[in-house]
């Protein structure tokens, strides 16, 4: 089982669990995007402009829909994405969305199928292990 340390990173004057993500898009080209890792979300979604930088038409993935914090419903597009964190490239499930208004991608649930997640709020680390 390997692991991975991620300090927490700053985002508008907070310290939050935010990674940095590999992203392939069409062109096979990486793009480093960053993500909050939210143990409550069911669904890793991304806002719209990084599909941009992907080079994906995002609203020709399957359309799905998500309940966010204060009720509202929020569409995002599911795309299967290569993603890699270290040396770990991997394929999941990503959705992107250009109505997502919290400020940061979402990582959620779905990567925690693959990783298992320590939250380390004193010390303001994560450690990622692999199963």
């Amino acid at each position: 089982m390997s692991s991975l340390v991620f300090p927490y990173s700053f985002h508008k004057g907070r310290s939050l669990p935010m990674i940095p993500i590999g992203m392939k898009g069409k062109n096979n080209r990486w793009w480093k995007v960053n993500a909050y890792l939210d143990s409550g979300a069911f669904y890793s979604i991304f806002d719209a402009s990084i599909a941009e930088l992907l080079e994906l038409k995002f609203t020709e993935g399957k359309r799905m829909t998500a309940i966010v914090g204060d009720g509202d419903l929020l569409p995002f597009y599911l795309h299967n994405i290569s993603l890699q964190l270290g040396k770990d490239q991997f394929v999941m499930n990503v959705g992107f969305s250009s109505k997502l208004k919290v400020g940061f991608n979402i990582l959620g649930l779905d990567l925690f199928d693959r990783y298992q997640v320590i939250f380390n709020n004193q010390k303001k680390l994560i450690t990622m292990k692999t199963y």
